[in-house]
């Protein structure tokens, strides 16, 4: 017979409570984290978004596009999507500079986070703006 059992030796409160606290915390996670593995992939628990006739819905749609790509928030997507409002000018404008230029000018981009006493500006940064670059070159060489 097998028993999983752990055991802890505890000096004093704190450490109670901290091994309390992530018990706790690990309890709460576990129905979430079992619901994302069966998810096929990042947006599978997302509401579909549509177009109407006249294009509205399409910025939306572009939005959550660039979400799918790793380290790209909705925060960012949507300080991009301002900057390029089309997937057609991003691509354009990644076509016709050098892939330095780009990147610089992609982790520039001012991203705007929170409301009221807690708004700050930052930048989309390196990372992020790596992943974009890839994902429009991959996005124009299929076209082609």
């Amino acid at each position: 017979m097998e028993l999983n059992v752990s055991s802890y030796i505890i000096r004093d409160t704190a450490q109670l409570v901290d091994n309390v606290r992530m018990y706790c915390k690990a309890l709460g996670e576990r129905p979430h984290k079992q619901k994302q593995s069966k998810d096929l992939f990042i947006g599978a628990t997302k509401t579909p978004l549509f177009i109407d006739r006249d294009g509205g819905g399409y910025l939306q749609v572009f939005i959550a596009q660039l979400q799918e790509i790793r380290s790209v928030n909705e925060a960012i997507a949507t300080a991009v999507a301002q900057q390029y409002p089309s997937p057609v000018l991003l691509s354009n404008y990644i076509a016709s500079n050098d892939k330095d230029t780009v990147i610089n000018t992609l982790a520039d981009i001012p991203v705007r986070r929170g409301v009221g006493v807690l708004a700050n500006v930052r930048r989309v940064g390196p990372e992020a703006a790596r992943g974009l670059y890839s994902f429009i070159v991959l996005l124009i060489l299929i076209k082609r």
